[in-house]
């Protein structure tokens, strides 16, 4: 019986993704970007949640008076209502 020598291949490491630690309720502010890219996807327009992070990341996720949102959700389904019209 011969024995053989294992052979060592070169695979890339796998990227380890950061761990989702919000539960993925729209209260919680500022969101993770993964959440809401999920959100997009299932809405159907995974293009736009980039545009929406980027949108109200700039205003700090407060309103035009400066007042703070107070769920993510509402704002992203209105964006989305905004592009179907």
């Amino acid at each position: 019986m011969i024995k053989r020598k294992a052979r060592r291949t070169s695979k890339p490491t796998p990227i380890k993704a950061k761990p989702i630690t919000q539960q993925g309720f729209g209260h919680e502010i500022p969101p993770e970007p993964a959440l809401v890219h999920i959100y997009f996807e299932q809405a159907g327009f995974p293009r736009e949640a980039q545009r929406f992070l980027k949108a109200f990341t700039g205003t700090n996720w407060c309103g035009p008076q400066g007042k703070p949102y107070r769920n993510w959700k509402v704002l992203a389904s209105a964006w989305i209502k905004k592009l179907t019209r």
